[in-house]
């Protein structure tokens, strides 16, 4: 079984080479390791990071290595997964979840010290980078010190395990968040590392308007901005349907409703359901105002549950990388997704990231990709979204085409979902102006030569 999960790893990093810019090579004055600035806010790549993952050594340090390779592949944000100590009560696997927090105002011993925290965050501050915490409000582990000094804070006659959609969660307690005393406590320990730590934000794990009262998220957004102004907010929840409430007191959400239809696309691909669902996910209304998604191929939870982005999207995972970065708001890097990294990673053991085995074909392509969002005024997300255009192709079973404009800035993306090389052109008005072709190189010109041709399984980029 092994092998076989190796040899099919093999040859779909073999097909990832051979799409999306690999068939010509890049120009060599082209340096896509040189770093170079965001246009701003509205045009960041966000990563994420599993602390105990993410090096050998498994601790901040081991992150603070890596911030110099992280600022020059383009990245402006560091999500840190949860980074205090782990529940040893009841815990999964041999070290638990980072989800079952033991002790909200601690770090977890085995990544280090607070004042090696504090380095990593003031490291990535020299940078230009800011720092995200991932704060877990809605449990806390079977053995954090609430549960015999404040069994008040928490849900129920006496403690008990949540059950989130049919799962019991059993090695975590529910907190009664709707009551003022235990949000307000939380509150509490997250102005320490505000205040202490200097971060920048934070990614509220399970964030759910049904179990968390809808005044903690005012409260504490009103109090943490006493301390620093300029607070960003990434709620784990999908807002696009319901939870209209819950994204007022949000900067972003995510697009999981979104990643659910790309991933059955890449299982049966329909090109008129791909276009529908990129056409839902861009108009949306209740994303205005500066609200905004955050879109991926993979995350923990995914990765965890459902398999590496290899399996869940085989020989489209370069088109759907594609996408992640060009069709709407903030794209996401999840702990080595950069070089390729294919292993299934479980939330209760250690398994530290391949860095050694990086895939040149996907690397320069993220490369790319970053280099692009961060550049580009026509994919910039939140208050300065421009605007999308479905291209029709004359070939339409094969190829889905769509435009991103912002004034003068133009973005062409062409992808091809079949097995051979699409020669084709666009059935209704071409793209007008000069073109650079963003991933080969070249000029191009539609209005005179409106024909392009687009490899298997792979796409084209053009920028105006």
């Amino acid at each position: 079984m092994k092998a076989t999960k190796i040899l099919l790893s093999v040859i779909a990093l073999a097909m990832l080479m051979a799409s999306c810019g690999k068939n010509n090579p890049v120009k060599p004055t082209e340096n896509w390791d040189t770093p170079v600035s965001s246009i701003g806010v509205n045009n960041r790549v966000i990563y994420e990071v599993n602390v105990r993952n993410f090096s050998k050594e498994g601790n901040f340090a081991g992150v603070t290595a890596q911030l110099d390779r992280l600022y020059k592949l383009g990245v402006d944000i560091i999500w840190l997964m949860p980074i205090h100590p782990i529940g040893i009560e009841g815990h999964n696997g041999s070290i638990g979840s980072p989800y079952a927090v033991r002790n909200y105002m601690e770090v977890n011993s085995d990544y280090g010290t607070i004042d090696d925290f504090k380095n990593l965050v003031s490291a990535a501050h020299s940078k230009g980078m800011k720092v995200w915490m991932d704060w877990v409000p809605n449990h806390t582990a079977m053995d954090h010190p609430w549960v015999k000094d404040h069994p008040e804070y928490y849900a129920g006659s006496k403690p008990y395990h949540p059950t989130i959609s049919g799962v019991t969660w059993a090695d975590v307690y529910q907190l009664d968040m709707k009551k003022e005393a235990t949000y307000k406590a939380m509150t509490e320990c997250m102005k320490y590392w505000v205040g202490e730590c200097d971060i920048d934000g934070f990614r509220f794990d399970y964030a759910s308007s049904n179990m968390i009262a809808n005044d903690f998220w005012v409260y504490a957004k009103a109090e943490l901005s006493k301390i620093k102004s300029g607070l960003e907010w990434l709620a784990e929840a999908d807002c696009s349907v319901d939870n209209e409430s819950l994204l007022a007191n949000f900067d972003f959400d995510y697009a999981w409703g979104f990643n659910d239809k790309i991933t059955a696309f890449a299982a049966s691909p329909v090109i008129t359901d791909l276009q529908a669902s990129c056409q839902e996910l861009f108009n949306n209304k209740r994303y205005t105002g500066g609200k905004a998604k955050m879109v991926y191929v993979t995350n923990h939870d995914l990765n965890a549950d459902s398999g590496t982005e290899f399996t869940r999207f085989g020989r489209h995972l370069a088109n759907m990388t594609v996408l992640s970065f060009t069709i709407y708001d903030m794209p996401l890097i999840y702990n080595g997704q950069e070089i390729g990294d294919d292993q299934h990673m479980n939330l209760f053991d250690k398994q530290t990231i391949w860095w050694g085995n990086t895939n040149d074909g996907i690397q320069t392509l993220i490369k790319k990709l970053c280099r692009l969002k961060r550049t580009t005024k026509a994919l910039a997300s939140g208050a300065e979204r421009g605007s999308l255009y479905i291209m029709p192709t004359e070939d339409i079973e094969n190829l889905f085409s769509y435009k991103r404009t912002n004034g003068e800035s133009e973005v062409v993306v062409v992808m091809n979902f079949s097995g051979k090389s699409v020669t084709s052109q666009f059935a209704g008005s071409v793209p007008q102006g000069k073109f650079r072709d963003y991933l080969d190189g070249g000029d191009v010109e539609f209005s005179s030569d409106p024909t392009f041709t687009v490899p298997a399984y792979g796409c084209k980029i053009f920028r105006k």
